[in-house]
């Protein structure tokens, strides 16, 4: 997908699932040439992203469309939102063949994944959506995503999205690998994994976390150390 200094954008190649965004759609379908997509005409487009079989598209103004295949709740609008301008196929999915608004407001970022989405909002904020199995898409604990929801794993103010198959990855302002160590890695830290963690902190330049990691290791195991000490000195390290 491409976007010009005038409000129109164009899209080419396979889109049998709707994600090119044009009226038509046949099995097969593909256009071999960049085609204008109607929908979005007079829309002054800043970001667009592309996943496995959906494409997002952020205006100026801050709104985001959305259309394709949604069948994992990639495209933000529910597991059923009934057929206008849907498809159904063998499948029983829908296919949004039109670019639907999905976010009204405030979007700065758009990411794709195959099949999930992520946005960075104006206030600094990540929402994401659509397959998150591997937690890629939200704080949720469950397969799908099927609405935007904020997601708490970014710390700093946001400058790139980057989504893959079954893994998101975000750029910051403030964020150095050290300081994401130390501000993840520190909540998480249990007997079981102090030693893997460590030794991540060691490598990332971490150091004060190496050393929470192997105290709380040698106190765990000498049995001197109760759970809220522990606690407490996580969040000193936090701090």
């Amino acid at each position: 997908m491409i976007v010009s200094f005038l409000p129109c954008s164009y899209t080419w190649g396979l889109g049998n699932m709707g994600q090119l965004g044009h009226t038509s759609l046949q099995s097969g379908d593909k256009e071999l040439l960049p085609r204008r997509v109607v929908a979005l005409d007079g829309i002054f487009i800043k970001d667009v992203a592309c996943g496995g079989a959906h494409t997002c598209a952020a205006t100026q103004k801050g709104a985001l469309y959305a259309w394709g295949g949604g069948q994992a709740g990639q495209l933000g609008l529910g597991p059923q939102t009934g057929s206008f301008s849907f498809i159904p196929c063998e499948s029983e999915s829908f296919l949004r063949n039109i670019p639907a608004l999905v976010v009204p407001t405030d979007v700065q970022h758009v990411a794709c994944g195959h099949s999930h989405t992520l946005v960075s909002m104006r206030d600094g904020r990540i929402h994401g959506w659509g397959y998150n199995s591997y937690g890629q898409a939200a704080n949720e604990k469950s397969t799908y995503a099927w609405y935007p929801s904020p997601v708490d794993w970014c710390v700093g103010e946001v400058r790139k999205l980057a989504a893959g198959g079954g893994h998101s990855a975000v750029l910051t302002d403030a964020c150095s690998l050290k300081e994401l160590c130390e501000f993840r890695l520190a909540e998480n830290v249990t007997l079981s994994n102090a030693s893997e963690i460590e030794d991540v902190a060691s490598r990332s330049g971490a150091d004060a976390l190496a050393r929470l990691c192997g105290r709380l290791r040698e106190h765990l195991l000498c049995g001197d150390l109760d759970y809220e000490d522990a606690i407490n000195r996580k969040e000193e390290i936090n701090n």
